[in-house]
């Protein structure tokens, strides 16, 4: 019978588990029957809590290393500066042990390191002879009694961020033959790519938090703007009901309407999760509405009626667009309407071919000439807003009364 096909170690993280397996290549044989006992072990995939990544480490450095007939195996990555490597874990199959958060100064091994950056897989039969491993004779090689080792680069965007190590110990040396060698390094890319999720899901995180940071704050800006713009609508209401005469009162109230159309766009944007684009059917909606309640008192019995598309302006543009609609509408209440008992305001907005077009229709008395911007401050204020939005406008007045016509493009 022959023996399967092993193609790699997957040792994957999802949701709040981490799971890992193997699972078997096209190309390579291993002849031993104890290293294939272990791995078909190991294919059975297992599911721990991530609080539990030690014990997985123990449990998978502890069959990998029964596999290659080696003592020890340790994963360790570098700093930001690639100063000091710190062990992530460090298994020792003679005692079972686990240890993490060592260090080695790069300092004290510049040739390893060297051959590290320079090769896949760094391969040292006598660590003790070899002048790659001699700064590390001391420090680590002889207290942990390590004689031989394979030590393969952990790499992220082709930069390298650790190091796998399979260490044999005592005074024999161990020969890492071809198999061996392309396990271990099919191990060892599948650690990086994992180390590598695991970077990017981190990073992730991170930028959703700074974001939701960033939008409860401008929540908050936005509604302090809102509340600061009422209260200010308030006292020009105030003050306009202090007026001594009719022209000083409509110069306070057109004031008050303009400050309250720029309101309204603060505070639908503090009512929705999006700050760079705002609902015109529901900024028109509420906006319209608190004119006709506005000017409910006058007894004229005045509707509006609206056809919106649904879609999407940034404040940038809406914030014009608002004022020009305010300016237009209150002057045909105030106007339009002055000799009859009733009548009614149309509002249409609609997306046309990459453009924005408007049309404001009042049944109203018309006008008998029309208006320049010379000594007309309304229409000197629309001119200058839709400028800020590349739009042209008209007006045109008949027996049946006003239209004003707005074109712009979409952003």
């Amino acid at each position: 019978m022959k023996p399967p096909l092993i193609q790699s170690i997957m040792l994957g993280f999802e949701s709040d588990c981490i799971i890992f397996s193997v699972v078997h290549p096209n190309h390579l044989r291993m002849q031993k029957i104890d290293l294939l006992h272990e791995l078909n072990s190991i294919s059975k995939t297992h599911t721990l809590q991530r609080n539990a990544i030690d014990q997985i480490m123990i449990e998978f450095a502890g069959r990998i290393t029964r596999s290659l007939d080696i003592e020890r195996m340790s994963v360790w990555l570098l700093d930001y500066d690639k100063q000091v490597m710190t062990s992530m874990g460090e298994y020792d199959l003679r005692d079972n042990s686990f240890q993490k958060d060592n260090e080695i100064p790069m300092s004290i091994c510049p040739e390893y390191f060297a051959a590290l950056e320079k090769d896949e897989i760094l391969y040292v039969p006598n660590v003790l002879e070899s002048p790659i491993t001699a700064g590390l004779t001391e420090s680590y090689n002889k207290p942990k009694g390590v004689i031989s080792l394979l030590d393969i680069p952990l790499r992220f965007d082709g930069s390298m961020i650790g190091v796998m190590c399979f260490e044999k110990t005592g005074d024999k040396v161990k020969t890492f033959d071809s198999k061996e060698r392309f396990f271990a390094h099919a191990i060892s890319m599948v650690f990086s790519s994992n180390l590598e999720a695991r970077k990017r899901r981190a990073l992730q995180e991170h930028l959703d938090k700074e974001l939701h940071e960033k939008e409860t704050l401008l929540k908050e800006i936005h509604h302090r703007v809102k509340n600061n713009l009422a209260v200010v609508s308030s006292l020009v209401n105030m003050q306009s009901s202090k007026a001594k005469d009719d022209y000083h009162r409509g110069l306070l109230e057109d004031c008050r309407g303009k400050i309250q159309s720029i309101a309204d766009i603060h505070d639908i944007v503090y009512q929705t999760s999006s700050f760079s684009a705002i609902s015109v059917r529901k900024y028109f909606d509420q906006l319209l509405e608190e004119i006709l309640q506005f000017y409910d008192g006058d007894d004229k019995d005045i509707s509006i009626a609206l056809k919106v598309d649904d879609f999407e302006l940034s404040t940038q543009a809406l914030i014009p667009l608002g004022l020009i609609v305010n300016e237009v509408v209150t002057n045909s209440f105030k106007h339009a309407f002055t000799n009859t008992e009733g009548g009614e305001v149309s509002f249409t907005l609609i997306k046309d071919n990459g453009f924005l077009q408007m049309n404001i229709i009042d049944n109203g008395i018309g006008f008998d000439e029309e208006p320049t911007a010379n000594g007309n401050l309304g229409l000197e204020i629309i001119k200058d807003l839709a400028d800020q939005i590349d739009a042209t406008f008209s007006f045109y007045s008949d027996e049946d009364g006003v239209t004003f016509h707005l074109k712009a493009p979409l952003e």
